[in-house]
């Protein structure tokens, strides 16, 4: 029997319609895209909305066995029906079974949880409904208003989150108020029907039963094999697209266990620091002394210098496939770089990611710090970057520089708009400001020569030409302090794959033979970095200031497995040879004499940032000098281990047979959880 409800019930469900009616009106004009309405957007929403509207204004009895039936149907079917919610919401159709499954686990253990605590099976079910739909619907509006979802890090930033929104930047998408329309539905239609307690006794049973599920369903949501999966090969949405929100939540949430290392003592670590002279200080004068005329009787002076202005540039899969083995092509693909390894310091930088994860060879640059350090399979910047965190351009901002971030593609990849900021950069140049076009970061579009027609172009992606315009734009921008310009190319970006007329294969494989666009197409894009490379180095050839250039691939590309394999045969069998893979070359290019050695060897990344401010001449402190110390030992290291002096591998370890190692593991501990 159906019946309208009545009195406060009545007034109530009308309050609630409205106010969904008015969501609907106040975000009408996102269901029009570039001038076009999306009609069948506007009728599902009408539709759901008539059904949900209908599930609030009338109530349903039926008889007891029935009602005790539908109601149990119901039950059972809770955490899929929350789950289907979530994806109208997200807008996601399909996952892969076993995706499907380990998300569904997370709605089953809320419903479990919720039903021990009210004892009702329709309120645990709109309780998991209700929490499900709530969550999703923040995590999209974050993604709308920030380009990316709700990661576990932005718990630490909510209130700062608060401050820079506003209400005009809360939208909510066609897909998001059917979700709305969806979850208030089920809720009003599952209040109807309640399981009643003909027994006494039955209550406790049943609260035992949810007990064992709920401690079944958290057991095995622990024992989720959470570093198998991937956080992000480049962006959060494309994860959650993939994994499903509440999965890639929990992933990203266990991938932030950073725990202690073992004997971690932060007074410890302090004590070892306090015993380097801090190079930034001079030497305290007494009385009695032979002064200078500038000398303070009794302090410690700083010393004037004049520091030369410091450009970054991390060239995007930027490396030499001929590492692995003997490569010969029809052209040469990195002419002026070979041309520049007999006059600059150089070498190979051995990083610890292939293929993606751009942002672990970044933190390690700019932190000093090692993945060796980290927990395994993290992404720095996604899960442990959650304070303001000392780096090489708050360092060198204290050394009265001006630090600048660049990179040509959108600010929130990464979350660069927050890390940078975290890192203490004065600016960030992101490819949303080297252009006219107000562009937006929209997943499915990022490839689609988003930055509108006033940039240039190598397939869908920034040239790295165009980009160091920007480059060069910013310096000659500069006041009298010198300047630190930390820049990420984007134009060799993987896939390796675009058939577009106005790009050209120009470098071709003749041997190992075989079949191998991919590589090829890749090859291809490295000798246009390196002909833009020759462009930035020119204009820099001419400028009267001292200037140093540190350039570096982030990581090698994946590319044909079968060339791989044919140039490096016995990878697998030898540390040393599989390890080239994961190696890239750097150079440190000056237009003043350094002084260094031009053969600079294997290093790593978190070593690469102290060579840098030693070419520059920077002095250190102690934490710098801590991390020299450790290089002296262990040259490079990767996530895995680290080579010693001899180049001899040695795999990571809980405790080091070296001292110094297992401060520099403190060292990383302490930097990133607040120096505490």
């Amino acid at each position: 029997m159906v019946k309208f409800k009545k009195g406060r019930l009545l007034w109530l469900s009308g309050i609630l319609i409205l106010a969904v009616a008015l969501l609907g009106l106040y975000n009408l004009g996102e269901y029009t895209s570039d001038g076009i309405f999306d009609l069948e957007a506007a009728i599902r929403t009408v539709a759901l909305f008539v059904l949900m509207s209908a599930a609030l204004i009338t109530e349903i009895k039926l008889p007891k066995l029935a009602d005790g039936i539908v109601a149990g149907v119901i039950f059972v079917l809770g955490p899929w029906l929350a789950f289907e919610t979530v994806k109208l919401i997200v807008g996601v159709q399909r996952y892969e079974s076993s995706i499907y499954w380990l998300n569904l686990l997370f709605y089953a253990v809320l419903q479990a949880l919720a039903f021990l605590l009210t004892q009702s099976a329709r309120v645990s079910v709109g309780i998991t409904v209700g929490v499900a739909c709530i969550l999703n619907l923040i995590d999209e509006v974050v993604l709308a208003i920030r380009g990316t979802p709700l990661t576990p890090t932005d718990l630490y930033a909510i209130s700062t989150a608060m401050k820079v929104t506003t209400s005009s930047d809360w939208h909510f998408s066609p897909n998001m108020i059917m979700g709305v329309c969806a979850s208030i539905m089920l809720i009003a239609f599952s209040a109807n029907f309640k399981v009643g307690y003909p027994k006494r006794w039955l209550r406790p049973c049943a609260a035992l039963l949810s007990a064992a599920v709920l401690t079944v369903g958290c057991a095995g949501i622990y024992n989720i094999d959470y570093e198998s999966f991937s956080t992000s090969t480049f962006d959060t949405e494309s994860t959650n697209n993939v994994n499903g929100t509440a999965l890639s939540f929990y992933i990203n949430l266990r991938k932030m266990e950073f725990d202690p290392p073992e004997g971690y003592s932060a007074k410890e670590l302090k004590e070892f620091l306090s015993h380097y002279e801090d190079e930034n200080a001079a030497p305290a004068v007494t009385d009695g002394e032979d002064v200078g005329p500038d000398t303070v009787v009794g302090t410690v002076i700083e010393p004037e210098e004049d520091y030369p202005n410091i450009i970054v540039i991390m060239n995007e899969s930027f490396s030499d496939l001929s590492y692995l083995g003997r490569l010969r092509t029809d052209t040469k693909y990195m002419e002026y770089f070979d041309s520049l390894t007999s006059k600059y310091p150089n070498g190979r930088l051995l990083v610890s990611v292939l293929g993606g994860g751009t942002c672990n060879t970044e933190f390690e640059f700019l932190t000093g710090l090692s993945m060796m350090n980290m927990p395994s399979g993290c992404y720095a910047y996604m899960q442990h970057i959650t304070q303001n965190v000392d780096s090489m351009a708050s360092y060198l901002g204290e050394h009265g520089y001006d630090t600048v971030a660049m990179h040509p593609f959108y600010e929130v990849c990464w979350k660069r708009n927050v890390v940078y900021k975290q890192m203490g950069f004065d600016d960030f140049i992101s490819g949303e400001d080297m252009s006219s076009h107000a562009g937006k970061y929209v997943s499915a579009e990022r490839w689609e020569k988003g930055f509108g027609d006033d940039v240039e172009y190598i397939r869908t992606l920034i040239s790295d030409s165009f980009f160091y315009k920007q480059v060069i734009k910013r310096f000659e921008e500069k006041d009298d302090d010198p300047l630190f310009i930390f820049g990420v190319t984007v134009q060799n970006h993987s896939t390796y794959e675009y058939d577009g007329e106005d790009f050209e294969t120009d470098v071709h494989i003749k041997r190992p033979e075989g079949e191998y666009p991919r590589a090829e197409q890749y090859l291809s894009l490295i000798k246009d970095s390196d002909e833009a490379l020759e462009e930035l180095i020119s204009y820099f050839e001419g400028v009267d200031e001292k200037t140093i250039i540190v350039f570096f691939g982030d990581h090698q590309p994946n590319v044909e497995a079968e060339l791989i394999d044919e140039l490096s045969p016995y990878r697998e069998q030898f540390v040393n040879a599989y390890l080239t893979r994961f190696e890239t070359p750097f150079m440190i290019w000056s237009n003043y004499d350094l002084g260094l050695e031009i053969d600079q060897g294997v290093t790593s990344a978190n070593f690469l940032g102290l060579k840098t401010l030693e070419a520059a001449g920077i002095p250190l402190n102690e934490e710098y000098q801590l991390i020299k110390e450790a290089e002296e030992v262990a040259p490079a290291m990767a996530t895995w281990g680290y080579f010693d002096p001899y180049s001899v591998w040695n795999e990571r370890q809980d405790v080091y047979p070296i001292e110094i190692l297992n401060y520099y593991n403190d060292y990383t501990y302490w930097k990133l959880n607040g120096k505490k």
